[in-house]
C-alpha cells in the first residue's frame, strides 16, 4: 500500500496497486489527484489540456491587448520637464 499526501488539504491519500496518470480523488476533500510518481508515491492536481487550453490562448491575448492599452494611457500623461 503507497501513501502519499494531498496538496490541498494534506490528509493521507492511500492506493494499492498505483499508476503513474492514474487519477484518484481525496476522500477528505474530495479533489481530484493525479498520481505522478510511484517510487516515491506521489499525487498532484491532475494537469488538464482539455479545451481549456484555447480559452487560456484567448485570454492571454485579451490581457496582452489590455497590458498594451495601458501602456498608451501612461505615455500620453507623461508630461516633459
Amino acid at each position: 500500500m503507497a501513501k502519499a499526501y494531498c496538496p490541498n488539504c494534506d490528509a493521507a491519500v492511500i492506493k494499492d496497486n498505483p499508476r503513474v496518470g492514474a487519477m484518484i480523488t481525496c476522500r477528505a476533500c474530495d479533489t481530484e489527484l493525479e498520481i505522478i510518481s510511484i517510487s516515491p508515491f506521489e499525487v498532484d492536481f491532475p494537469l488538464d489540456y482539455g479545451d481549456d487550453e484555447e480559452e487560456w490562448d484567448e485570454n492571454w491575448e485579451e490581457d496582452e491587448e489590455d497590458f498594451d492599452d495601458d501602456e498608451e494611457e501612461e505615455e500620453e500623461e507623461e508630461e516633459p520637464y
